[in-house]
């Protein structure tokens, strides 16, 4: 069984190869869960990255390069406990008000 620390590092590798570099700049881990679906366990991995479009703003850049906050986009990443293979990656949607 994978764990949490090799289905996290599997989901950051995933993230860095199917989105490259510059879109999974700033990558930080925000959630972590544990699913079953269709009869398999999957640890389910939240991970934020800076938001490419919104970087390409010059003064977002200059503000996130000096401790500011930018904007951020948000990924769920399902990782097989058994194999530690990423299985999906979906956009985390937010409800709104």
């Amino acid at each position: 069984m994978v764990t949490i620390k090799e289905a996290t590092r599997n989901a950051i590798q995933f993230a860095l190869d199917s989105l490259g570099e510059k879109r999974a700049q700033g990558i930080r881990l925000e959630e972590i869960s544990s699913e079953v679906m269709d009869g398999a366990e999957y640890w389910m991995i939240t991970l934020s990255m800076i938001d490419s479009e919104a970087m390409e703003n010059p003064i977002n850049a200059l503000g996130a390069s000096f401790g500011g906050r930018a904007k951020r986009e948000y990924k769920i990443f399902a990782v097989a406990k058994s194999t530690g293979e990423v299985m999906t990656m979906r956009i985390r949607e937010f409800a709104t008000n």
